[in-house]
């Protein structure tokens, strides 16, 4: 029997709408899953909706829904995902995903043409006590890729514009001209605002970022030194990430600051260790690095100063240069160091709960001197542990005892088995250890194949060692016969 030609190429359609209006309610009772789960969750789903009365479905309709094929679902479902809402097969981008698309990825690669100061890594510090939940005070961190200049500022609201100004106030502090910022991913710096301010023609400032969960794309810098006497930790140097650690976390700790007096605290710190920082303490560079074999052999420059670096870039005038050796005579580094173990002090009390006297003046007005030192030495001796805390540990060498902390399971044997290598000196341990499961197979098995290896082995290097003596005793007892033998030798 042939078909009509009117009836050829029609496709007989197996799944009408009954079966696609008994398939949703399905899927949303799955909480909406895809096909594949879908597809094996029906049978049980179907019978758990027509147990407790929310559906019943024809004898027809429910064989069709149970027959059909993942990728069915997914097309019979598929109209019905794009309309409701929230549903898409794709999420809609945020806003800073598409500053993230425009803005140009900086590796670790892309450092090397930038001697010139100006090229800046920026990044944020949270001073959240352990709780990102409410709102608390952040640290812009600065660093100059070239010669190590570092600044830091307080930021009270983690957003776009909180960190604009702060940059804009970072850049007028710089003694040099800000050419470039490169940042992480965070949308505190991937954002519109950012994005436009660097791209403007009076600013000509180059926005760069790393790529997300690549911390090495990040620049090394000269490393400070941490402790007095100490060489630095990583002979290349330091990501600019790790001065979180060597400038903030040092200084100020781990604790929760919240409020304006804190973070006028902070701008007062900050004020003090940037002269400190950036005048008085020495930074290694890297000079090169040569491989000799399994090793890497890394040459230093001598120690400088961020100033000294900067000076030796030749970049500013003689007004300038000479403006800032001014200012490095000026600067008293132990007063300094005083000014901010001070707002450290007000920072234990601010801390501590004693908000109102804290921005009262003079530390020592707050309260009695013996009860601001206490304050202050357990404020430090916390930094201290916490820094040290955050170190990686260095495993010390543990040497090995000379007792056996396990029972020998060879003991009952112990003299068999020297004999049976005595006698065949190239048997191996397979063959040891079936001999010994034929004599006691409750005590020997398979897992005892590795520790016998071991035993033959070091019974070997005892044997060559024995023999290598022997034949130098008698190498040496030869000698002395051939000179009492030989005329003429002394």
């Amino acid at each position: 029997m042939t078909r009509d030609s009117s009836q050829r190429g029609q496709h007989r359609r197996r799944y009408g709408p009954e079966v696609v209006e008994a398939l949703v309610p399905l899927w949303e009772a799955s909480d909406r899953l895809c096909g594949k789960r879908l597809h094996a969750l029906l049978p049980q789903l179907v019978e758990s909706l027509e147990h407790h009365g929310h559906m019943q479905l024809e004898q027809g309709v429910r064989a069709r829904v149970l027959t059909m094929s993942s990728a069915t679902i997914d097309r019979l479902l598929a109209p019905v995902r794009q309309s409701s809402g929230g549903n898409g097969w794709r999420r809609p981008p945020r806003a800073h995903s598409g500053v993230r698309r425009r803005v140009q990825v900086r590796t670790f690669n892309g450092w090397d043409d930038h001697k010139q100061p100006g090229w800046l890594e920026i990044d944020l510090v949270a001073h959240c006590g352990g709780r990102l939940e409410g709102r608390f005070i952040w640290t812009l961190v600065a660093t100059d890729i070239a010669t190590g200049w570092s600044e830091s500022l307080p930021v009270i609201t983690r957003d776009g514009a909180s960190v604009l100004a702060a940059i804009q106030l970072l850049r007028q502090q710089l003694p040099f001209p800000l050419r470039g910022i490169d940042a992480d991913n965070d949308p505190a710096f991937m954002n519109a605002l950012m994005e436009q301010w660097c791209d403007a023609p009076e600013q000509g400032i180059e926005l760069t970022r790393s790529r997300a969960y690549q911390s090495n794309d990040q620049a090394w810098v000269g490393h400070p030194r941490e402790s007095r006497g100490s060489c630095p930790r990583d002979s290349l140097g330091t990501p600019v990430e790790q001065k979180n650690g060597v400038l903030i976390r040092r200084v100020v700790g781990y604790e929760r600051l919240v409020g304006l007096e804190a973070a006028q605290l902070l701008a007062e710190l900050y004020a003090a260790m940037r002269l400190f920082t950036n005048l008085f303490q020495p930074s290694f560079k890297l000079k090169s690095s040569v491989r000799e074999g399994g090793r890497i052999k890394r040459l230093h420059h001598p120690p400088r100063t961020p100033l000294q670096q900067l000076l030796r870039t030749g970049v500013l005038s003689d007004e300038e240069a000479q403006g800032l050796r001014e200012l490095r005579k000026r600067c008293d580094p132990v007063a300094l160091l005083a000014t901010m173990r001070s707002c450290q002090s007000r920072l234990a009390l601010l801390i501590s709960g004693q908000r109102a006297s804290a921005m009262a003046g003079d530390p020592l007005s707050w309260q009695s001197p013996e009860s601001e030192k206490r304050e202050l030495e357990g404020f430090l001796q916390g930094l201290q542990a916490l820094w040290r805390q955050s170190r990686p540990l260095q495993k010390k060498h543990k040497p090995r005892q000379g007792r056996r902390s396990r029972v020998d399971p060879f003991e009952a044997h112990a003299d068999l088995i020297p004999q049976w290598l005595e006698a065949e000196a190239d048997v191996g341990s397979q063959e040891l250890l079936e001999r010994l499961i034929e004599l006691d197979p409750e005590r020997y098995g398979p897992q005892h194949k590795r520790t016998l290896q071991r035993r033959i082995r070091d019974w070997r290097v005892a044997r060559v060692q024995e023999c290598l003596e022997n034949a130098a005793q008698r190498q040496e007892t030869q000698s002395g016969r051939s000179k009492k033998v030989l005329p003429g030798v002394n």
